[in-house]
């Protein structure tokens, strides 16, 4: 579990790498926009500042900025597992991602996409309901929902472009896709 320490030394560091980078080049990267004070951060459908981020936000937004990136998107969508190092963090994966997701969605799953939507997302063709949502421009998580039936329970995936694998640490993709989850299931 992150301490505010552990949090504050992280924006430190992640804030003097960016800081040493080409403000023009960050930008075309990642598709952020430099106002010539801040930094203003595509997240979720909407340009955010990165001052006022709060810190665990602030921390996943440095590290996107500050990647050299995983390249364009492949249109590939792969399952956490399937990023290299995550199998130590899919437990956390499931329990803040794909879980929220089955409990807020899996009894009515058409609501998925039309939160997805109000954060700038579009349809997706699988299971009985699917978004994809822009959390970052390069970086856009898919959220699947099965509604359950009398046999089965309902259930969730959360699938990333493979190109985030060079985008953000398997660390960092749980916290991409908990934000995600967690703006989805706040919509109304």
């Amino acid at each position: 579990m992150h301490t505010n320490a552990g949090i504050d030394e992280a924006v430190k560091l992640a804030s003097e790498k960016l800081a040493a980078l080409d403000k023009e080049g960050v930008c075309l990267r990642t598709g952020a926009v430099w106002n010539g004070n801040d930094y203003l951060v595509p997240w979720l459908g909407r340009l955010c500042p990165l001052k006022e981020a709060k810190p665990a936000e602030k921390v996943l937004w440095l590290h996107y900025l500050t990647s050299q990136g995983g390249g364009a998107l492949t249109g590939e969508l792969i399952a956490y597992r399937e990023v290299p190092g995550a199998l130590f963090y899919e437990p956390k994966f499931y329990a803040r991602a794909a879980r929220p997701i089955i409990k807020r969605f899996g009894k009515g799953p058409e609501g998925l996409l039309k939160a997805g939507r109000a954060l700038g997302g579009t349809a997706a063709n699988y299971g009985d309901c699917a978004v994809t949502i822009p959390c970052f421009p390069r970086v856009p998580v898919t959220y699947i929902v099965w509604e359950g039936d009398g046999e089965m329970p309902p259930e969730a995936s959360v699938l990333f472009d493979k190109s985030a694998i060079g985008w953000l640490h398997p660390e960092d993709l749980v916290f991409l896709a908990s934000f995600g989850a967690y703006a989805l299931i706040a919509q109304k």
